[in-house]
């Protein structure tokens, strides 16, 4: 047997250096069987990824399909299997197909391409579908490829499309409306007029851009408006409606009722936007309303005969000025007057006459009242009056000027002849909490006693 020891020393050597690559190869193969373990769980774990991706992946290669995820079957509507090896641009659609192939061309000659783009595909069901595509160039098993994400983007462009018209629709009507539509910024300033509102107001464009809305208004409703819209941007009151009249550029008054929205943005008022409406005939027929309900009004309380207040009216004053004496204890004078004779000068002359006395006494009294003062026709010849604030002792004073005015007038229907008519007069002062119908007898009973005295007189009680 050979002995081990007399072995020659390189082979020794050489054995280890063996020995240590045996074990360098073992731990390579080892790590190479962990890089493909590896590699294989990312492949799985990759699949896994782009198969259950809400994003359509393929990749193409001279634009045919090499790889379709199942996202992109679904869009497609065809098997992933079934897609491979067909032409990508057969599943656009017609109308854009010259849309993607002149991007692919770009890309293939090298020129510079926007990556990301929508266009249509025929989805499934042979229906148009939306899909914004982002595009990379890759290498697949070792030959230049173009690796392609796709989005179903179908109900954004819905949308957009439902956007678009309504701003379409809303445009149209704005421009087209008979109504004024406007906005302001936030200091009240025109930032957007229609042309209703050029035509109504007469002013162009560049003249009502940028012009303060309050100068628009009657100048004595400014005030007002400035403070009604202070207080809806100030209050955040979203909806406001508000008539003011306003000033056309040729001087011209028109009434406007408005709706006026506030504009909010990230949580800050930026303006106001409104809608008005010319109601000027509206306007004009409440204000003709008014007058006639007034007219309505007068001639429901005037006498026709001496154009005084009736005694219907007379009551009501008479109640309203008594509560007032009983709430702050304020004097209050009722004055009674009687024409004196007046049936004998109706035998006489003729009540045509009688009529022209009547109306001449209401000329007098009216004559001789303050505006705080009121006179009425109490019934046949007799007339009442009262006086607000007013002392029996100054009621006497009015009282005696009312009769010798009213003496001075010429009755006569004959030239040159000279006829007068006479007037009794009975006053007294309110007394605290004296009943309304007591004190028009006490004030009648002083009328009568100045007749009995020999007519012609003013007769006071206390």
């Amino acid at each position: 047997m050979n002995d081990p020891s007399r072995t020659k020393p390189g082979l020794v050597e050489k054995i280890s250096v063996l020995e240590q690559r045996i074990k360098e190869l073992e731990q390579m193969e080892s790590a190479r069987k962990r890089a493909e373990e590896a590699l294989r769980e990312n492949e799985e774990k990759y699949r896994t990824l782009v198969e259950k991706a809400n994003e359509g992946i393929i990749i193409a290669q001279d634009g045919v399909f090499v790889f379709a995820n199942r996202r992109m079957s679904d869009l497609l509507g065809v098997p992933a299997g079934d897609l491979e090896g067909k032409p990508f641009i057969d599943f656009v659609w017609p109308e854009d197909r010259e849309l993607v192939i002149a991007n692919y061309r770009k890309r293939i000659a090298g020129e510079t391409v926007c990556d990301a783009y929508d266009f249509r595909i025929i989805g499934a069901g042979g229906r148009a579908t939306w899909v914004f595509l982002s595009a990379a160039a890759i290498q697949w098993k070792g030959k230049p490829a173009t690796f392609n994400l796709m989005t179903d983007i179908t109900d954004r462009k819905r949308a957009e499309t439902l956007l678009r018209k309504s701003e379409e629709q809303y445009r149209t009507l704005v421009e087209n409306a008979n109504d004024i539509v406007f906005k302001t910024d936030d200091t009240g300033h025109f930032t957007f007029v229609n042309p209703a509102t050029l035509r109504i107001t007469g002013y162009e464009e560049k003249e009502i851009i940028g012009k303060h809305y309050p100068t628009l208004i009657r100048p004595d409703m400014r005030d007002e408006a400035m403070k009604f819209f202070g207080r809806q941007f100030v209050k955040r009151i979203q909806n406001t409606y508000s008539e003011y009249s306003i000033l056309t550029k040729a001087g011209n008054e028109l009434w406007f009722g408005q709706n006026t929205q506030l504009v909010v943005e990230n949580g800050h008022v930026i303006g106001f936007q409104a809608v008005a409406r010319d109601i000027t005939d509206r306007k004009r027929i409440e204000k003709e309303l008014r007058d006639s309900e007034e007219r309505y009004r007068e001639l429901s309380i005037i006498d026709d005969l001496s154009q005084l207040f009736n005694s219907r009216h007379f009551y009501r004053e008479l109640q309203m000025e008594i509560d007032r004496v009983n709430r702050y204890g304020q004097p209050l004078t009722l004055l009674l007057l009687d024409l004196d004779n007046f049936k004998v000068f109706n035998d006489a002359y003729g009540h045509v006459e009688g009529d022209q006395v009547l109306l001449r006494l209401g000329q007098v009294v009216k004559r001789c009242l303050r505006q705080t003062d009121s006179a009425y026709r109490y019934g046949g010849e007799e007339f009442t009056i009262l006086l607000p604030m007013t002392t029996s002792e100054d009621g006497a004073v009015t009282a005696e000027r009312i009769r010798t005015e009213f003496k001075k007038e010429n009755f006569s229907p004959v030239p040159g002849e000279q006829v007068h008519v006479t007037v009794s007069i009975g006053l007294a002062q309110y007394k605290p909490q004296e009943d309304m119908k007591a004190f028009v007898h006490r004030v009648d009973q002083l009328m009568y006693q100045g007749k009995k005295n020999g007519k012609d007189t003013v007769c006071s009680g206390s």
